[in-house]
């Protein structure tokens, strides 16, 4: 997201540049058959493990609950043996447990979204879904192929449409690719710099989880 054209040339004192360790700027997993700058970011490799990488991979990991049958192989477990699972294990299911209608991880993904809304400094810009029309950034579309803000995934979220910590981690990581895909650190606007103190704010309360 950026300000309009006019508010860049605007002259204004840029804030010192935010020192924060580079491992933080984590890029979402690209998606399959896409190669824009967003998904696939010069300087990451997709090899976490390799010497050098710059690579991490999320705090949270996909893993699927699997039954070892007699024979040796495995299986993923059916719904109905999962929520069998769930209520004979409630203490290590606890994670995903609904309370409310709502699973706990849920609870504080969106509550992880309201701190980050309250950063008004830094998250005025990726409040709301960018407009391109309004802000006068035609080329928006072309180079962001996957928009996306803090109300669009708070709204994905309370509705179920994430169905996973690690999709939820994507989809915020995305918000700030994102701007420092479009907008360049040092501009009257301070959008770069904004995404970068709420990634690094993001990326310490996830820590938290």
């Amino acid at each position: 997201r950026t300000a309009a054209p006019a508010s860049r040339e605007h002259a204004m004192m840029a804030a010192p540049p935010v020192k924060v360790d580079p491992e933080v700027f984590v890029p979402p997993p690209a998606r399959p058959g896409c190669d824009c700058q967003v998904c696939n970011p010069p300087g990451y490799t997709g090899q976490p493990d390799a010497p050098n990488s710059r690579d991490r991979l999320s705090s949270f990991q996909a893993y699927k609950l699997v039954k070892l049958e007699p024979d040796g192989t495995r299986r993923p477990l059916s719904s109905t043996e999962i929520k069998e699972f769930e209520k004979s294990h409630a203490s290590q299911c606890e994670w995903n447990s609904s309370r409310g209608g709502q699973k706990q991880w849920q609870k504080q993904c969106l509550a992880i979204i309201k701190k980050l809304r309250s950063q008004r400094k830094q998250a005025w810009a990726f409040n709301e879904p960018v407009d391109p029309v309004a802000l006068n950034i035609p080329d928006y579309p072309d180079i962001i192929k996957h928009p996306m803000d803090l109300a669009t995934l708070e709204g994905l979220l309370a509705s179920g449409a994430i169905e996973t910590p690690d999709q939820f981690v994507a989809q915020m990581r995305t918000i700030f690719r994102n701007s420092y895909v479009y907008n360049r650190p040092g501009s009257g606007d301070l959008v770069y710099e904004s995404a970068e103190k709420l990634s690094l704010s993001f990326e310490k309360e996830l820590l938290k989880m």
